[in-house]
């Protein structure tokens, strides 16, 4: 049977990984899962009371308290990272693949847009052949 140590505001034990595998089956747990959790993490710790008054007891102790955080690294600003991730300091093709505001034009940076309209590519008035075709209207005599 493993040892579980409740203090003040941390719970840590040998098996506490497999007390919330028994609990949880997806990689959250809801609300009701984590004060199944609790009461059966109470259960453990306080032998000698029953289940409802080894629950309030748990209650109490973490009554007003939030998660600690502990380990958690914050973003840093490196050089590096700013070079690598600031659009208006791009060069060559990579500089077409955004905007001015700096987000990405999707598929329009990224590959090379053909006409495929029928006309040559040095063609320069496309769409002006039927201008020229077209007889003027008729007026009525």
């Amino acid at each position: 049977m493993p040892q579980y140590i409740l203090t003040n505001l941390s719970a840590a034990c040998l098996g506490f990984i497999s007390l919330f595998s028994r609990i949880k089956s997806a990689r959250t747990i809801t609300y009701s899962q984590f004060r199944e959790a609790l009461a059966e993490l109470a259960r453990k710790r306080f032998k000698e009371k029953s289940s409802e008054d080894a629950a309030e007891e748990v209650y109490k102790m973490i009554e007003g308290k939030s998660p600690v955080i502990a380990g958690v690294t914050r973003a840093v600003a490196s050089p590096t990272v700013s070079r690598l991730t600031d659009t208006s300091k791009f060069t060559g093709s990579h500089k077409e693949r955004f905007d001015e505001t700096g987000r990405g034009k999707g598929k329009a940076g990224r590959v090379e847009q053909l006409d495929t309209s029928g006309y040559v590519s040095g063609y320069k008035h496309a769409g002006s052949y039927e201008k020229k075709t077209q007889k003027p209207p008729q007026k009525p005599l």
